[in-house]
């Protein structure tokens, strides 16, 4: 059985291994070193946060809140049940890393 290679996932648009690892560490650098979604993920913590409590604490406007928690859920950092902001085990270890 042939497993995919960096060529065979060139030929068929799908992302090497390799390639994915980069993109997520990418997305993560992103993430924590911009100052205003470490300040979203300082605030939604271990046990997640309110749309309130967060714009409260971070100080921006509706718009600018919505563009980064999206970038955050898109990578798989950030998720939302019932009117609640999460971080996901991704999002915990930029919380870790951001203190």
């Amino acid at each position: 059985m042939l497993e995919n290679d960096d060529l065979d996932s060139l030929l068929t648009g799908k992302p090497s291994e390799r390639e994915r690892v980069k993109m997520e560490h990418e997305y993560m650098h992103k993430a924590a070193s911009h100052p205003i979604r470490r300040q979203i993920v300082r605030e939604i913590g271990a046990f997640g946060a309110t749309k309130d409590d967060i714009l409260k604490a971070v100080d921006v406007d509706e718009k600018v809140f919505r563009y980064h928690t999206e970038f955050l859920i898109n990578g798989d950092l950030l998720s939302m049940l019932e009117g609640k902001y999460f971080l996901t085990e991704k999002g915990l270890e930029i919380l870790a890393n951001i203190k």
